[in-house]
């Protein structure tokens, strides 16, 4: 077994154990790119929480220009919780902030996002991070990672693009889906990391 294998000290050199992980570097690399393929344009199909199409629509096409702070329904998606009070007030609306040179000055609170003024960090996670892009400042772990975007392309990758579109577990029983494949039992923490590491790209316009 070559789990053996690798465990057992002495048993490979140092050649055998970088092809081993060069193998498994270059199959990580393949499942990620088809996994962004699969995704590149579905993903826009759940956005909505109630599976609505985008207004306005996004065309298919290959560069991301129209997705990220340009489009206002992502925008809101991707506005850091703290600030979405401010936004869902006014997306083009002023507010003071802080420039580059440090003063403070007015600024559209879509176009501070627009320019990285205002950062999504761990204590400032998007919005769409949250179930129903409901944050609470009283508990901020309330909802985290149970958005419904997220979710949707956890089960449109491990069961199938059927549940993602149904909200169910039920994918095409005709195709096993890679949760079956795999053995994958319940949902890791290395799993919700990826599918929002995924989803936050795709919806970006970089």
């Amino acid at each position: 077994m070559l789990r053996d294998d690798i465990e057992t000290p002495g048993r490979l050199d140092a050649t055998q154990l970088n092809n081993i992980c060069t193998w498994i570097t270059k199959g990580m690399s393949e499942q990620r790119s088809t996994d962004l393929g699969t995704l590149k344009h579905t993903v826009l199909t759940y956005v909505m929480l109630d599976h609505k199409p985008l207004d306005p629509p996004i065309s298919k096409k290959e560069d991301k220009s129209d997705r990220g702070f340009n489009h206002p329904q992502i925008a809101r998606m991707l506005c850091p919780c703290k600030k979405l009070d401010v936004f869902d007030e006014d997306p083009d609306m002023y507010v003071l902030g802080a420039c580059r040179t440090t003063s403070l000055t007015c600024h559209r609170i879509i176009g501070t996002l627009q320019d990285g003024q205002i950062k999504a960090t761990a204590a400032n996670w998007p919005t769409m991070f949250y179930e129903d892009g409901v944050y609470d400042p009283d508990d901020r772990m309330k909802g985290l990672f149970r958005g419904h975007a997220a979710l949707r392309v956890y089960l449109h990758l491990f069961i199938g693009p059927n549940a993602a579109v149904t909200d169910t577990a039920v994918g095409n029983p005709s195709r096993p889906s890679k949760n079956r494949l795999w053995g994958l039992m319940r949902v890791t923490p290395q799993i919700i990391a990826y599918t929002h590491v995924l989803v936050c790209f795709l919806l970006h316009r970089c």
